[in-house]
């Protein structure tokens, strides 16, 4: 027999339950099209996996970036190979500026600028850069 309450109660709770999951999951993230591609070019730039990295990209150039930012700075490159937040910038047709951005505050202020061609598992990164990572930069962003 149901008592006048417990209905009330278990739909509240249901309700409170499904909140909590929909905070935690996130399954409409804005950055999902551009994080996992993105994380598969970071980690295969930091194994020097040409073979990868150029399945990976759209240009010679993505590739050679990503292979000197790895040979030259590869602690520092190993910053945006955990937890990173993403954010897209400007749109032109099929290409889309993302910045990946490392956890925590150094090289905050540099994040990697990506454009991809394409978005979700079929995005190609077109070129990346990063004044925390690019020839020249000595590493001044990690002091």
């Amino acid at each position: 027999m149901i008592k006048g309450n417990e209905p009330l109660f278990l739909t509240i709770l249901a309700a409170a339950l499904l909140v909590a999951a929909l905070f935690t999951v996130q399954p409409y993230s804005a950055d999902w099209p551009y994080a996992k591609p993105a994380q598969r070019y970071i980690r295969a730039a930091i194994r020097q996996d040409s073979t990868g990295l150029a399945r990976l990209s759209a240009s010679q150039t993505a590739v050679a970036w990503a292979l000197d930012a790895a040979r030259t700075h590869a602690d520092s490159l190993a910053l945006w190979a955990g937890r990173t937040q993403v954010r897209t910038g400007k749109r032109s047709g099929d290409t889309t500026e993302v910045f990946l951005f490392p956890h925590g505050d150094v090289c905050l202020e540099a994040p990697i600028l990506f454009r991809f061609v394409g978005s979700g598992n079929d995005a190609r990164v077109l070129s990346a850069s990063s004044a925390c990572l690019d020839p020249g930069s000595l590493g001044t962003h990690l002091q």
